[in-house]
């Protein structure tokens, strides 16, 4: 025999290499689906922006007659009757909310406030999440109520939320996306809704373009030109001098900070004072420009007298308001960015709660009954197997599914709302590519589950040719190709009604999941495992991950695999 066929050293080397492949397969989907979702992000920044119309909005505002231009610098808009007369004002979660995952995606909600800055209600406007979830939490009306009547910051400081059976993680994540949202001020549109303008921005920066709102300041806005780059930024005194009164009433200032965050300039907007005073605030070019080159902390601390802001002549009262207004909005700026740091850095990483401790706890006991002795006990398989359909499946619905590896693939991972699910699929994926091990479909399946309990129980058992256990072999290997079509393209087609996961989450099960669930199961009453076997594309993934013998030989699902990773580029790119 030859020395060289006999050595195992090549082979095994192949088979690394093989595994690598797939592996690597797998994670250029995962990257060309998180791609092309942030390509379509990118062209639905409006979407939301777009939903919220009149008729949306006379929900909670009966006597609406129009709605006021989006005020970038805190995502609101004031809401004004048929005399023109503000009733109130709506903002958007998004874009705060944008990263906030629930079950596959995050999620925008639309807050509306009367005149009294209370709550009037909340209206889910678009989402990436599950459409079966979502549409569970829209219709829990303790949920879609539970803010009613609260302050802006009564109910950023209300975390105590109930979250909704069955689409637990969704509206979480809504309500965390609402309390992030809610960290700064609350904007006061109804005396100066007008937002900032671009020309107006002109005046200091001539090539400005575009209007950003700001990561770290609440009310400021980015100053961008045509090719991105930074220009400086902007914000305005109102609401944070609504109440400094000069002589007969308020007067909302723009300022613009240059690139080195000192004040480039000020420019008087709208005012309720009396007018020939305004005017002349506004033609003193040595009150306009005495703020000039203080940084925004100075100008937060900053002391009017030893300043020596004495005033405009003729107008010392306005003139007095209006550098008052710039130090109560510098302070506001520099509290938000205070506060924000502060949010961020208490917030904890992961929430665990006790449904994540159950999950984590069937877990470990999955892993030693897959690596020990312990899965030769029938007794003690059966009675996991019926806390696994039970627990895990009924009760908390956690289970790995094509709807949710493609949210998390899209928008990112929700770390601080399902740790346990986080575990459960780095136990499903992980496992088998490192140990060969299928832990997931054999041990912590719901549905495996009960098809195993259901194994044999009739005494007709239906024997199927090769030719037809081949064909139906194909067919989870065609619902993971139609699985990478619908993730890259944004198909409107829902993921969940291919697999039956969610028909044991009963509040929200489809018709589709519940069929494909029954189907499945009363197939294996004569076929052991046919739902696994002919129907799982969860399964068929895992299995094309796990490192077998004959791990260096390529082979259909290899070639499956390739094809799906073409398509997925075709998709994309061309």
């Amino acid at each position: 025999m030859n020395a060289a066929n006999s050595d195992p050293s090549p082979r095994r080397l192949r088979g690394w290499l093989m595994h690598g492949l797939r592996v690597s397969l797998f994670i250029a989907i995962i990257w060309l689906v998180h791609d092309s979702h942030r390509w379509f992000e990118a062209q639905q920044a409006g979407q939301s922006q777009d939903a919220v119309t009149l008729q949306r909005v006379q929900a909670f505002f009966p006597d609406a007659a129009a709605l006021a231009d989006w005020d970038p610098s805190h995502g609101g808009r004031a809401v004004v009757n048929a005399e023109g007369n503000p009733i109130g004002f709506i903002i958007l979660t998004s874009p705060q909310s944008n990263t906030i995952v629930g079950f596959s995606g995050p999620s925008t909600t639309m807050i509306a406030f009367g005149q009294n800055d209370r709550i009037l209600g909340m209206d889910i406007v678009r989402s990436g999440d599950t459409v079966e979830h979502i549409n569970d939490v829209k219709a829990n009306l303790h949920f879609m109520t539970s803010l009613h009547g609260l302050t802006w910051k009564e109910a950023r400081q209300r975390r105590e939320v109930d979250a909704v059976s069955g689409a637990t993680l969704s509206s979480l994540a809504i309500r965390e996306g609402i309390i992030r949202r809610l960290g700064g001020d609350a904007p006061k549109s109804g005396r100066f809704p007008k937002p900032i303008a671009i020309d107006e921005v002109r005046r200091f920066f001539p090539t400005a373009a575009a209007l950003s709102p700001s990561d770290e300041y609440e009310g400021r806005l980015v100053v961008i030109d045509d090719a991105g780059l930074t220009l400086g930024s902007v914000f305005r005194t109102s609401p944070a001098a609504d109440s400094t009164i000069g002589y007969q009433g308020p007067t909302d200032t723009l300022v613009a900070l240059d690139g080195d965050d000192k004040v480039a300039g000020i420019l008087l907007r709208h005012s309720y004072d009396n007018e020939p005073y305004v005017g002349y605030v506004r033609e003193e070019e040595y009150f306009l420009t005495l703020f000039n080159g203080k940084t925004l902390n100075e100008l937060a601390t900053l002391d009017l007298n030893q300043a020596g802001v004495e005033g405009v002549s003729g107008a010392t009262m306005t003139s007095q308001a209006v550098a008052r207004g710039l130090f109560e909005a510098a302070r506001q700026q520099v509290e938000s960015k205070r506060a924000a740091q502060v949010g961020h850095a208490s917030a904890p990483l992961f929430a665990w709660r006790m449904r994540d401790i159950g999950t984590t706890l069937v877990i470990v006991f999955a892993l030693i009954l897959a690596f020990t002795p312990l899965r030769k006990s029938p007794r003690l398989r059966l009675g996991f197997q019926v806390i696994l359909i039970v627990y895990l499946g009924f009760i908390n619905g956690d289970m790995v599914s094509q709807s949710l590896l493609v949210g998390w693939s899209q928008a990112g991972m929700p770390w601080r709302f399902a740790p346990g699910m986080i575990l459960l699929v780095a136990a499903a994926l992980l496992v088998p590519i490192t140990t060969k091990r299928q832990v997931y479909c054999h041990h912590l399946c719901p549905h495996g589950a009960l098809q195993e309990l259901l194994k044999n129980r009739l005494p007709w058992q239906l024997k199927l040719s090769h030719r037809a256990t081949r064909v139906l072999a194909m067919l989870p290997a065609m619902l993971l190709l139609w699985v990478v079509i619908v993730a890259v393209t944004h198909l409107p087609a829902s993921l969940v009604g291919i697999e039956p996961f969610d028909a044991y989450i009963l509040s929200i099960a489809g018709w589709a999941t519940i069929t494909v669930a029954i189907v499945g199961l009363i197939a294996s009453l004569f076929v052991p495992m046919a739902y696994c076997r002919f129907g799982c594309p969860t399964g068929a993934l895992l299995n094309f991950l796990r490192r077998s013998g004959a791990s260096d030989r390529i082979s259909r699902r290899d070639l499956v695999a390739a094809f799906a990773v073409l398509l997925a580029v075709c998709l994309r790119f061309i």
